[in-house]
């Protein structure tokens, strides 16, 4: 059995262990929860631009803008992995990486040229390591990044994308199910999914099609949906950003109190320990104080 200071001692430094694990889960909570506002404040404003596309496409001719035209032949693909900021946030960044890396052998395998553009410090570390052919990274703390910042970075690549650099620019990212759940997913950001156009109808759109209300359009449609398809672009790829920063403070929330539990189960088990260290010590010195008395006696 080991000797009461030593049990001390252990006890008392996990207890430190158990109360910074504790702080961070505390933390990474709070940081979760403004996130996933931010998220879900973002979608009814994403999904009523979509839907306004959606409209204005169908008096809008076909070749409306270049972010639409699908290439003939795909050549180069730029792909965008949004990884993790830290550590300590369980399998998140491991899951992550092996999914970005997987897409991109995949497509590789292909005859297609890859090159990655991160955000994250994880994500660019990772590619730095394989040697994988770089479009560029951000370099600002993602966690503080606002959509300012991350227009500029959809807008640089839509650019690269319409000057024919890429045929493809795809988005690696963790969305965000729920705070127990956060799946790696790959999607095609451009080019965009067609809209409807002519006599297509789609969503609410359809309800009204018998009566057919048309709209006065300044400017004309094609103008609009020239401002409205990379706004939507951008509004997507910052909805992306921020369900993968929420789903990593949600997997270090996870990770913070599994530790804090796991740190509060070894103290319960080190101060049975201690106890029975304790206990045993005392019985030994009052045998020893007895015998002595017999000894005196004698």
């Amino acid at each position: 059995m080991k000797g009461v200071k030593e049990l001390k001692a252990r006890i008392k430094s996990i207890g430190n262990i158990r109360k910074v694990t504790s702080t961070m889960e505390l933390v990474a909570t709070t940081k979760m929860k403004k996130l996933q506002g931010r998220a879900e404040a973002t979608r009814p404003f994403a999904d009523a631009i979509r839907a306004m596309m959606s409209r204005v496409a169908r008096h809008a001719p076909e070749d409306t803008s270049p972010l639409l035209v699908a290439p003939s032949e795909v050549k180069r693909e730029c792909v965008i992995v949004i990884g993790g900021t830290k550590g300590l946030c369980g399998p998140f960044n491991s899951n992550l990486s092996r999914k970005a890396v997987s897409h991109v052998r995949e497509v590789e395998k292909k005859d297609v040229e890859v090159d990655v553009y991160t955000l994250g410090r994880r994500a660019t570390l990772l590619f730095q390591k394989i040697k994988q052919s770089f479009a560029g990274s951000y370099d600002g703390r993602l966690e503080y990044a606002d959509y300012r910042a991350m227009s500029k970075v959809m807008a640089s690549l839509a650019d690269s994308f319409v000057e024919g650099n890429y045929q493809r620019v795809s988005l690696v990212y963790t969305a965000f199910e729920s705070v127990v759940k956060f799946v790696p997913t790959v999607e095609t950001l451009l080019p965009l999914a067609a809209l409807p156009t002519g006599g297509e109808e789609e969503g609410d759109d359809a309800e009204v099609a018998g009566g057919e209300i048309e709209y006065i359009m300044e400017p004309s449609p094609k103008e609009i949906l020239a401002r409205l398809i990379p706004k939507s672009l951008e509004m997507k790829f910052f909805n992306a950003v921020l369900e993968s920063l929420a789903s990593e403070f949600a997997a270090r929330r996870i990770a913070m109190k599994n530790a804090t539990d796991a740190a509060g189960d070894m103290i319960d088990d080190l101060t049975r320990e201690y106890n029975k260290a304790r206990q045993a010590g005392i019985t030994a010195e009052l045998l020893e104080i007895a015998a002595g008395a017999e000894a005196l006696k004698g």
